[in-house]
């Protein structure tokens, strides 16, 4: 049996593999299950094999260096995160040599490996994470010092070229000029001294520094832009269909200064025409203009309550492109004729200009449907109520997935701390809009493709299949907690998905069952090829509806105004061009994501800041060896209960079931569970607030 156990091993060296995995392979009998369990575990104790993170086995012979990108805790340990994602390679404080948090670096694998996992020692750094930093100034030895979140490196980073009168808790960026070694510190310029660390009101001006974004625009941009007015847009006319005369309005947050997107509806003999009308951002924006140059570097546009870093000088996103109500607009439309049961019959694609009659905040269309306002065109908004909700029953039957996730919005007082922060909230009046906006996407993506010349691809919006590992752990959740759900066998598809998070609406294990589903799906991304999207379980899917804030968006309108001119230029390399401009907009997406999330989280610890002491209510929202944080109900602000607080027991991590859990008296705290918390302190160094469990909780909380 031994034999046979490492004959899998060696067979596929680098290959991990779970023990059900294991005794497939093996061919065993139920009598002999007993059996390859105890091996396996003596295995592992005499170092033939290694058990590694998630209960997987493997060879521990391991290739003997490895890359990846070095996560650094707070508490001077990190972990080596490589590109397989196979096994995170624990690194001692004293194996970091010089690196530090977010460097790329190659590791050496220790020789005594054992149960807990790789260890290994940093070789060398082979790209460092940034050479600029943004940090807040102290004085140490004589000598002015920077410390930048969430970790700093144990070394320090030393300013220099800092003026005489530069005080401690500045917010400063420097840049690297010398990167020390592992017992120096790390040589810093001084470059901008942002303003005072303890002033909400510099959060924004931090931010924005940190991750390279400017509000303004060079004079080249701007003096491109000037070219256009009003009268581009009525010489423009004559060649385009014409629909000033339709039903048309927008429906947009209530402090939205561009509008992209109109609707309109009416009936005719068939059934109904929809229009979807997309500001026609490409006949300003011309490919290699200096406003694409600048648009192509942007990609997207990055929104904070406090402002917006436009992809597009306002001149045009807020003016010229804008669909604002009673003025000429040009835009692209997808027409869409539809039976009486709102099934689509065609679709026309093309550029048109449109005069849009009203614009309507969400709140607006909502008292309209609950029939608290009147208004000239409240019959179209109830037929596209009902269109909504025929549409989102069609697609749900299908398998989409439909997570409700709320976000923050802040009510910013004065001094900029927030002096309220609640959940966003989802009406029917966001369902019309979301459901408009997935029909034209999901044609215009099923449409267009074919249309084009086989040497020019497009861009589709993509949602990869869950990976195969994740799909078994969340499965392997399902049948630990006995929720009597259908677990299917392989491959989970969308509707396998949705039927599991709806068998569970009800069960105090929703919030677990949630969380683990999203953290189980990959993140949707551009891509020239189409692989679907999982999620929405659409076979083609691309974003077509907002080009005053994505590039991907206008890339899309460029290829429709292709097909409608028959204008191909065969000595272009199209493909070439997509390729780097859908690389370059996956990537400007995340660093958005990520400047946005610090921004909502430095809001948040403001909020928490001011309430120290105070209880809440929350959710657990994640695990880890060293506590639980937590998710508050209201604000959506997240701290930390450390471990060390729970001073009833002695707990422990069980990662297979997401939980805390006491050696004692066997109290689980774990992901999903509700739980009331008392704010202990907020630490802005480390972007952390802290929380103790309130021992005052309520029984039903």
């Amino acid at each position: 049996m031994r034999k046979r156990l490492l004959a899998i091993f060696n067979q596929n060296p680098g290959k991990h593999f779970r023990q059900k995995e294991i005794l497939h392979r093996m061919k065993v009998n139920q009598g002999e299950i007993g059996a390859v369990k105890i091996l396996l575990k003596d295995m592992v104790k005499k170092g033939e094999i290694i058990l590694n993170k998630g209960k997987q086995y493997s060879l521990t012979r391991q290739p003997s260096r490895l890359e990846g990108i070095l996560t650094v805790t707070q508490k001077g340990f990190g972990f080596v995160i490589t590109e397989d994602e196979s096994e995170d390679i624990f690194i001692g404080r004293r194996s970091m040599a010089d690196a530090i948090h977010k460097d790329r670096v190659q590791v050496k694998l220790k020789k005594n490996q054992g149960p807990q996992g790789l260890k290994g020692r940093i070789e060398k750094v082979l790209e460092r994470g940034s050479d600029q930093f943004i940090g807040v100034t102290y004085r140490y030895g004589g000598k002015m010092f920077m410390a930048i979140s969430p970790v700093n490196p144990g070394r320090g980073i030393r300013l220099i070229k800092a003026k005489k009168d530069l005080g401690e808790g500045q917010i400063v960026k420097a840049k690297v000029k010398d990167w020390g070694n592992a017992f120096n510190p790390i040589i810093a310029e001084l470059e901008t001294v942002i303003g005072k660390a303890d002033d909400p009101g510099n959060d924004m001006k931090m931010i924005l520094n940190k991750y390279d974004y400017t509000q303004e625009f060079s004079g080249k941009v701007n003096n491109a832009v000037q070219q256009f007015s009003q009268q581009s847009i009525e010489r423009e006319i004559p060649n385009r269909r014409d629909l000033r005369k339709w039903n048309c309005f927008t429906i947009d947050p209530v402090d939205a200064k561009d509008f992209d997107d109109a609707i309109s509806i009416k009936q005719d003999r068939d059934g109904y025409v929809l229009g979807v009308h997309i500001a026609d951002v490409s006949h300003f924006v011309t490919p290699n203009s200096p406003i694409d140059r600048e648009a192509i570097i942007r990609a997207t546009s990055v929104y904070f309550t406090e402002g917006v870093v436009h992809m597009l000088p306002e001149a045009l996103s807020a003016n010229l492109c804008s669909l604002r109500p009673n003025v000429d607009r040009l835009a692209v439309s997808t027409i869409i004729k539809m039976n009486k049961n709102f099934s689509v019959l065609k679709t026309e694609i093309l550029p048109t200009v449109i005069n849009s009659k009203a614009r309507f905040t969400y709140q607006d269309v909502q008292d309209i449907v609950d029939g608290k306002t009147n208004h000239s065109v409240k019959n179209e908004i109830n037929m596209l109520k009902r269109l909504a909700k025929q549409l989102f029953k069609n697609r749900s039957d299908a398998g989409s997935i439909d997570f409700d996730i709320p976000e923050p919005i802040f009510e910013m007082g004065e001094k900029g701390i927030p002096h309220e922060i609640r959940p966003s909230e989802r009406m029917e009046s966001h369902r019309i809009v979301e459901e408009c906006m997935l029909l034209a996407n999901r044609l215009v993506a099923a449409e267009i493709p074919k249309l084009l010349p086989k040497k020019y691809p497009f861009v589709f919006r993509v949602h990869a299949k869950p990976d195969k590992l994740d799909v078994e752990q969340f499965t392997d959740l399902l049948k630990l907690l006995h929720l009597g759900v259908n677990i299917p066998k392989g491959e989970m598809s969308p509707n396998d998905m949705k039927n599991v998070l709806k068998h569970v609406e009800d069960s105090p294990f929703r919030h677990l069952i949630e969380t683990v589903a999203l953290r189980t799906m990959s993140k949707a991304e551009y891509a020239i090829k189409n692989k679907g999207h999982f999620g929405l379980a659409f076979k083609d899917y691309t974003h077509f509806t907002s080009p005053i804030r994505r590039y991907p968006d206008l890339m899309v309108h460029r290829m429709i105004k292709m097909i409608q001119h028959q204008s191909f230029d065969p000595k272009s390399d199209w493909h070439e061009v997509m390729e780097k401009a859908v690389k370059f907009s996956n990537r400007a997406e995340l660093h958005a994501l990520s400047a946005e999330r610090e921004y909502i989280k430095m809001k948040q610890l403001r909020w928490l800041n001011e309430r120290i002491g105070q209880s809440f209510e929350g959710i657990i929202s994640g695990v880890v060896n060293f506590g639980f944080f937590v998710e508050l109900k209201l604000s959506l602000a997240e701290g930390l209960v450390h471990v060390d607080t729970l001073e009833d027991d002695e707990f422990s991590y069980d990662q297979e079931h997401y939980c805390l859990r006491g050696r004692k008296f066997r109290q689980e705290f774990r992901l999903g569970d509700r739980v009331k918390v008392k704010l202990l302190d907020v630490l802005f160094d480390k972007q952390r607030a802290n929380f103790v469990l309130d021992n005052e909780q309520d029984d039903n909380v």
